[in-house]
């Protein structure tokens, strides 16, 4: 959903709450396979995400992915382009996806997870057998864009209009130029309401990230990135059609914190963007690395902070 919708279905009093909990994505691994994703799912449903993942718990972020996409090896959890990237046949996500659906029933929305293209050209090795130049090859992000999109695409036709698109390289010197292209690609395909996050200091690239078309919210770290509150522009996210996600508890930190720091970090991105341009709250990033009692604190602290703001928001 274009985020002008978004504002529109707020302002029209569609939704009970203007503002939705959610998470970035990776959870603790506990288990293997199913259960896995069984209690990564559970952990959030009881914590009361209102958009929730499947945990990504097979797999790392780039593997999961490199897994089916021809062109790509995965050996010993190490992710190498070895060939010419084509799009996949098919994704093991709808599977994953349509398994936490039928755990969440309408308690929750869940969303797609899908690692963008620079992030998954950057932390992959280049073998020499790849027709690719090297890592700035603008045929590499293109291959890796084009099998991305088809990736979205078999998402929307298993049901799913949520997508989120991680690009952790972006706060780190992606080359923007084909960043932006792209991510566009990816995005082009997807009908539903589409996210783009990125974790870390947003200070080198906010401006070009902004300027992506077809993503709808952007979802920032703001309680470990304080600076990002003086990075992110309110009136650039207006003039290009852009929500927020707000990060508000840390994805390094075990400690979890208390239900008013949260409630600190929000009220100040409602005061510095705007409560009309912030769409969702979630953790900075993925909670993998936590551990679970951890993760799952973090999140009921987060739900329980926001339903008690939810007079202040409505």
């Amino acid at each position: 959903m274009p985020a002008g919708l978004l504002r529109r279905k707020v302002k029209q009093g569609d939704l009970k709450m203007r503002i939705k909990t959610t998470v970035i994505g990776s959870h603790p691994v506990v288990g293997d396979g199913d259960e896995a994703v069984k209690a990564a799912v559970l952990d959030q449903i009881e914590a009361g995400i209102d958009i929730i993942s499947d945990g990504q718990t097979r797999k790392d972020m780039i593997a999961y992915f490199a897994d089916h996409i021809p062109g790509f090896k995965v050996e010993d959890g190490k992710s190498t382009i070895v060939g010419k990237i084509a799009p996949p046949d098919e994704t093991p996500l709808v599977r994953d996806l349509r398994y936490a659906k039928s755990l969440a029933g309408d308690r929750a929305d869940v969303k797609a997870v899908i690692t963008g293209p620079v992030t998954m050209v950057f932390f992959a090795e280049l073998s020499n057998t790849a027709p690719y130049k090297g890592f700035r090859d603008e045929a590499l992000y293109r291959d890796v864009s084009e099998a991305l999109a088809v990736e979205a695409e078999l998402v929307q036709s298993g049901g799913f209009r949520n997508v989120q698109i991680d690009e952790p390289s972006y706060s780190i010197g992606a080359p923007m130029n084909m960043a932006k292209m792209a991510l566009e690609k990816v995005a082009s395909g997807v009908r539903g309401t589409r996210a783009l996050h990125v974790c870390g200091s947003i200070k080198r690239s906010f401006a070009d990230i902004v300027r992506i078309d077809g993503i709808d919210v952007l979802s920032f770290a703001f309680k470990d990135s304080v600076s990002n509150f003086d990075t992110v522009d309110r009136k650039m996210l207006e003039d290009y059609g852009k929500m927020l996600g707000v990060g508000c508890v840390s994805s390094t930190e075990s400690a979890v914190e208390g239900e008013e720091e949260i409630r600190g970090t929000v009220r100040r991105a409602i005061d510095a963007f705007g409560q009309d341009n912030i769409a969702w709250v979630h953790p900075d990033c993925g909670l993998r690395s936590l551990e679970r009692d951890s993760a799952r604190g973090k999140l009921k602290a987060m739900v329980s902070a926001i339903r008690g703001m939810q007079k202040e928001l409505a």
